[in-house]
């Protein structure tokens, strides 16, 4: 996970200048997949995901030291624990930084794996949260209320 973050923190930071895109017709994560095609899992498209990892996250490159930030996100060091890259790939797909927030929050409470990540997602688990009355009782039903 470290790894696909920091290649997606040199994409963004050296190849791209610190933009959010190359240069049009640069070919920049083409001609890096060319040059790293000896290296098993770095494909075009694995780079784009690199890529858009380390935008969707900057806080895991941020110090969280203000205690306001604390609240609003999760610790770095327990996204990084509880999470595989492919939990990333499916929350990097929620542009919603409040929702992303409660599916990350739900999967490290939840022990999730990759599978039921996807099947709460599917499912509208965070819309069923909002609509829902009895919230701990919704989750406890969907066996979400493991502890950390």
């Amino acid at each position: 996970t470290i790894r696909n973050y920091l290649i997606g923190y040199y994409i963004v930071e050296y190849e791209q200048n610190g933009n959010d895109r190359a240069k049009y017709g640069a070919k920049v994560l083409e001609s890096m997949a060319d040059n790293l095609k000896h290296i098993k899992g770095l494909s075009t498209t694995n780079l784009r995901l690199f890529r858009q990892f380390y935008s969707m996250y900057p806080q895991i490159h941020q110090s969280l030291t203000d205690e306001s930030k604390i609240n609003l996100k999760i610790q770095t060091n327990k996204l990084l624990t509880h999470l595989t890259f492919t939990h990333f790939v499916e929350l990097i797909k929620i542009d919603d930084k409040t929702k992303r927030l409660c599916y990350e929050v739900e999967t490290i409470k939840g022990n999730w794996s990759v599978r039921e990540l996807k099947r709460q997602i599917e499912i509208l688990l965070y819309e069923r949260i909002g609509l829902s009355k009895d919230k701990n009782a919704l989750l406890k039903s969907l066996n979400c209320e493991k502890k950390i």
